[in-house]
């Protein structure tokens, strides 16, 4: 059906609304009902494919805990995928779900996550992206440095993501799930604002 260097199926399929409500209503002491949504960019922005990503807490959509733009790429026949982080963020919340927004997020609000890079697969029924390797990615949270340990797998309607922040000299746990992934619904596509056919 696919193949390992089919970027605009990817694409399609990460672009929608999803949510993990179900993980969330049968484990709520482990999980919060959050919703991640990915919107295209419009075409004209610059470099190939890309999505902005909103992600927040069902009860404060409004409030998104974390935008980015990731932006998809063939890298030796392999797909890339960078994240940039939103700058001025508050100018953008709700971009994700209101398209005139969105069409005024330009590369100059883009600032490169340096040591982020993600290497996907194609697994044979999904697509599989991890971190690249060497602890490279850093998050501080809290007055805490930790790097980021992340990977995410997607099919045709549905996303596991696990996403967490590890002490770069002991390795262990200091923020994120403890309970394992998340598992998220697409409730809503986008897939029919993807450039590429």
């Amino acid at each position: 059906m696919t193949s390992p260097t089919d970027i605009t199926t990817l694409v399609k399929w990460m672009a929608g609304d999803f949510s993990n409500q179900e993980q969330a209503f049968e484990n709520p002491p482990f999980f919060a009902h959050v919703r991640v949504c990915m919107r295209p960019l419009p075409p004209n922005f610059p470099g190939q494919l890309n999505l902005f990503l909103e992600q927040a807490y069902d009860i404060a959509i409004d409030q998104p805990y974390r935008l980015r733009v990731l932006s998809f790429s063939m890298v030796n026949d392999r797909i890339l995928l960078k994240n940039f982080k939103v700058k001025e963020e508050e100018k953008f919340y709700g971009a994700a779900r209101d398209r005139d927004r969105l069409q005024s997020l330009t590369a100059e609000y883009l600032e490169e996550m340096c040591g982020c890079d993600m290497d996907i697969d194609w697994t044979g029924s999904s697509f599989k992206g991890v971190i690249q390797p060497g602890k490279n990615c850093i998050v501080i949270r809290k007055d805490k440095t930790t790097y980021l340990d992340n990977s995410f797998e997607i099919a045709q309607k549905t996303l596991v993501s696990y996403d967490r922040g590890l002490d770069p000299e002991t390795d262990e746990l200091v923020w994120g799930s403890v309970a394992g992934p998340f598992h998220f619904t697409q409730w809503t596509s986008f897939a029919n604002e993807v450039g590429g056919d």
